[in-house]
């Protein structure tokens, strides 16, 4: 049901007359995703008496999908067994999300109040590098040996299974807890009881490393079709899985991270109410300097043909025309390829098929953009001449053709060289077919009307 079904002022007035039967019976019935939401937007008085009436397993599955800074908020007024109860009940990869980028205070606060294990698993799963399959795995699965029978096995799934976040799929390791096979459970469900899971595990196994980068681990869900990834160290052996509802995450955070890049702002990782303006002053500015800078070569071409322009004023009308033309033709470019190598259609071995497929569209693209800017300009600007209007069709046609090639080219040479394609988009692009797109048109008017 929605927020809106419910009713902050209702969840209010349940609180404020401490109605904590009704209050449990609300979380009890309606999705706790929407109840989040509302609780979101309590005052922190308000959150806190419900986090002392709620079942303990209700408050933890709160507590995960509440904004950061109301986590961080929570866990500041904590008392120590109140930590201890949220940690019991939740998984260990949704600890390492809310304590990740929280103080340094409050991170020890919550592992001074962890148990031995989990304190364990914690620092293990920050150690890893951040973006990385090991930053993102959950330790909770569920293990079995290949000599189990499936009466001993299902045995096995019921008590593991309380912790783990998943058992649709429970991994097989040796003794040396190295990755051998996993099962789905409607495969144990409907064996014989004799068998063993060595009869009926799949080796042909799909699986991630824990140095390997998120976004290779998301690509394998998405070209296997799966739910859930193993996750092994360097000797094979099982240490964690990833699930899709973490990957749906990993998904998100990359697909924004590149959205920022390619508008020419330093990626940030919290939301744009919760960023303070300094913050967002700073992820921009770099780049805004940097492309005002760039645009001096602009400013040069300009200057170099001073001559040229005071020959005929009205060549100045096209510029701006000019140069929108090949900057939308290099984004558009630069976008097609850039999102063709996120998704790994395309390599940077693939450069030769990346030309030859951009060339003919400038092609048919440019022709078409030039004869109707040919067409525009003799109804609408009667005052231009047949050579002029010539000359700027002409230069439409080349300067786009030139920003198709030069919005494919940049991606794949980031590509190459290991830095983020999303980087070689939209203002940066546009900047450099700016100045391609000026230099052609005063070359021709140069040659053929000076």
């Amino acid at each position: 049901m929605e927020n809106e079904t419910i009713g902050l002022e209702y969840l209010k007035e349940l609180i404020k007359e401490k109605k904590i039967s009704d209050l449990r019976s609300l979380f009890d019935e309606h999705n706790i995703v929407d109840m989040s939401e509302l609780v979101g937007e309590l005052e922190l008085n308000e959150a806190l008496f419900l986090f002392k009436t709620l079942k303990k397993d209700v408050t933890s599955q709160i507590f995960s999908y509440l904004p950061h800074d109301k986590q961080e908020t929570l866990i500041q007024t904590f008392t120590g067994p109140q930590i201890r109860e949220m940690l019991d009940e939740l998984y260990d990869d949704d600890i390492i999300d809310f304590i990740e980028d929280m103080p340094a205070n409050i991170v020890k606060h919550v592992l001074q109040n962890a148990n031995p294990k989990q304190r364990a698993e914690i620092n293990k799963l920050l150690s890893y590098e951040e973006n990385t399959a090991g930053s993102i795995m959950s330790t909770n699965f569920v293990v079995l040996k290949e000599h189990d029978k499936i009466i001993p096995a299902i045995t096995k799934i019921k008590q593991q299974g309380q912790d783990a976040e998943t058992i649709n799929y429970c991994y097989i390791t040796d003794a040396k807890k190295v990755l051998r096979g996993v099962v789905g459970l409607r495969d144990i469900l409907l064996s014989d009881h004799d068998m063993t899971m060595e009869d009926i595990m799949d080796t042909d196994l799909i699986f991630a490393r824990t140095a390997d980068d998120q976004e290779d681990v998301a690509k394998l869900f998405e070209k296997y079709d799966i739910t859930v990834v193993p996750i092994v160290n360097n000797d094979d052996c099982l240490v964690g899985i990833v699930t899709v509802d973490d990957i749906i995450d990993v998904i998100h955070e990359e697909a924004t991270e590149d959205i920022h890049k390619m508008g020419a702002i330093t990626p940030i990782d919290s939301t744009y109410l919760e960023t303070g303006v300094f913050t967002m002053a700073k992820s921009r500015i770099i780049w805004l300097l940097i492309l005002m800078i760039s645009a001096t070569f602009t400013g040069q071409i300009m200057a170099s043909y001073e001559e040229v322009l005071s020959f005929n004023v009205t060549l100045t009308i096209f510029i701006p025309m000019l140069m929108d033309a090949a900057g939308n033709a290099g984004n558009q470019a630069s976008t097609m390829v850039i999102r063709a190598l996120a998704t790994g259609e395309l390599t940077t071995h693939d450069m030769l098929q990346i030309w030859w497929k951009e060339l003919r569209i400038a092609l048919i693209c440019g022709s078409i953009m030039g004869a109707v800017n040919f067409l525009r300009i003799l109804i609408f600007m009667g005052q231009v001449d047949i050579m002029t209007s010539i000359i700027v069709s002409v230069t439409v046609f080349i300067t786009v053709g030139l920003a198709k090639i030069v919005g494919c080219t940049l991606p794949v040479i980031a590509e190459r060289l290991h830095l983020d394609p999303a980087v070689m988009a939209g203002p940066l692009i546009t900047t450099v077919v700016d100045a391609m797109s000026l230099f052609v048109y005063f070359q021709l008017v140069t040659i053929f009307l000076v």
